[in-house]
């Protein structure tokens, strides 16, 4: 399995917890070096320290990070480029469960209630977010020289499994990981041949801190969770000196499978999906064919 060159640099966001987390320990016990972006500052504070204190050097720093802002975002990549002078490989982690996005659909008081804005937090966090963090990974790897590993950087982002099938409870949940799936394959496409990879891994449900406990309890109990370590083995298959580009790499309890593209009535569709790729390049004034 492909494995980090000692001393490459991933910048994580959400890596305080849960996969973020799990994800910089496992990078750090291959000698490489990790940038914690998370809100919740002390949390992140406190496991970067607990990663040097184990290493006898310092192979993490923490930096305090809204992922929907993006002065916030900027800043933290300015700061981990000054202290380990490049990245290697940006983690667009960050990411909260479904918040109801309206009221629930009660017919019998709907016309006593006043229509509301609906929450769109959810969205704002696990697609705009993931997107900050896309766009400033990839003006980085834009603005250094090949690396170790013969790239000039790697992006890997956390979609999820419901980024291909719906759920009646998610619906901004699946809006947002249906959009990082579909942003990861067109934007591989577009760095295919820049030294640059774009993939996504998309696990069902993982135990993790991003919803009350008691949620797990019932996926606990019919043995329904997806494995931590096999989430941890698709995002190493994206490393070091892999060629994977454009894969949606997805777990489900022991199952792992690459989701394959929609293919349904492609043929009919692709000259005029092609060609609008070449007409917009034109109208941009990018280069790429």
């Amino acid at each position: 399995m492909a494995v980090i060159s000692r001393g490459e640099v991933s910048y994580i966001t959400g890596a305080a917890s849960g996969i973020g987390r799990a994800l910089a320990t496992m990078l750090v016990s291959q000698g490489g070096l990790v940038v914690i972006a998370d809100l919740n500052v002390e949390a992140g504070s406190k496991f970067a320290s607990e990663l040097n204190e184990k290493a006898g050097s310092i192979v993490a720093i923490s930096v305090e990070v809204d992922t929907t802002v993006w002065e916030d975002q900027m800043a933290a990549f300015q700061q981990a480029t000054n202290i380990f002078k490049r990245i290697d490989y940006v983690f667009a982690n960050a990411g909260i469960a479904e918040h109801p996005w309206l009221p629930p659909f009660d017919p019998e008081t709907a016309a006593s209630r006043p229509m509301v804005k609906p929450d769109l937090a959810t969205a704002d966090i696990n697609l705009t977010g993931q997107l900050y963090t896309a766009a400033l990974a990839l003006q980085t790897f834009e603005r250094q020289e090949i690396g170790p590993s013969g790239f000039r950087g790697k992006l890997i982002l956390t979609a999820s499994v419901f980024g291909y099938y719906p759920s009646r409870a998610m619906p901004l949940y699946a809006a947002s990981k249906a959009g990082i799936i579909n942003f990861m394959r067109s934007a591989a496409q577009y760095y295919a041949n820049k030294n640059i990879t774009v993939n996504a891994i998309a696990p069902n449900l993982v135990d993790t801190p991003i919803a009350p406990d008691v949620l797990f309890i019932p996926f606990r109990e019919r043995k329904l969770l997806s494995d931590m370590q096999l989430v941890l083995d698709q995002f190493q298959k994206c490393l070091g000196e892999s060629t994977i580009n454009g894969h949606a790499l997805s777990i489900s309890q022991d199952n792992v499978w690459a989701h394959p593209p929609d293919t349904h009535m492609f043929e009919e569709n692709n000259p005029a999906c092609d060609l609008i790729s070449v007409e917009l390049f034109k109208l941009f004034g990018d280069s790429t064919a």
